[in-house]
């Protein structure tokens, strides 16, 4: 029955050999892709964030199976048959080179893990001015993609920021706005879709 067992598991390592086979080329040509559009200045944030995600499900099945076959090796070890000792012994040196290809996948993820595309200071001084336009100033941080939405709180110019006052006259116009003793909300969330480098603001 073990030698059975031991050949049933061997037949599925043998198609595992190549899911990691197929999973270390993936890791590669993931690499090569963010590389030659980051050079081109064609790399987007929801680009990283789907590529990381749907490598990382098939780097989390190849570690879930590994630890299968693994503990199975170790129980059936001595019930392999000679003929079939080659195919487990490519499966873990495939397992070899994938954990260093993962390794180097990971560092990759942690480089870009904080991008900034390089059209977001353009994208932001737009929205600075189209905001001002309508007598209105950021209040917060941006937030978005920077490549299909890009959205800030921003408050009227002459009112004061509901944020920490920055200097003096922040602090006494806040003061002044002030209702007992708690400091006013003015800001408003504004959004703009983005289309060609271009801002299409949003309606509610």
């Amino acid at each position: 029955m073990s030698q059975e067992l031991a050949t049933k598991f061997t037949r599925e390592v043998r198609q595992k050999v190549e899911l990691v086979k197929m999973t270390n080329s993936l890791l590669e040509r993931t690499m090569e892709d963010i590389k030659t559009l980051d050079d081109g200045d064609d790399l987007t944030i929801p680009f990283l964030k789907k590529t990381f995600e749907n490598c990382f499900f098939e780097i989390e099945e190849r570690e879930k199976e590994s630890k299968r076959f693994r503990h199975l090796f170790s129980v059936y070890e001595k019930d392999i048959q000679n003929v079939d000792k080659g195919v487990w012994e490519e499966y873990f040196n495939t397992l070899k080179y994938y954990s260093f290809r993962v390794a180097n996948f990971c560092d990759i993820r942690k480089k870009y893990k904080h991008y900034q595309p390089k059209n977001k200071g353009e994208l932001e001084a737009k929205v600075r001015k189209l905001l001002l336009a309508k007598n209105f100033v950021p209040d917060s941080y941006f937030e978005g993609d920077y490549a299909t939405w890009i959205g800030v709180y921003a408050r009227p110019k002459d009112k004061p920021t509901y944020l920490d006052a920055n200097n003096h006259e922040e602090y006494l116009l806040q003061g002044k706005y002030s209702q007992n003793g708690f400091k006013q909300d003015f800001s408003e969330w504004f959004e703009w879709e983005i289309a060609n480098n271009e801002l299409l603001e949003t309606k509610d």
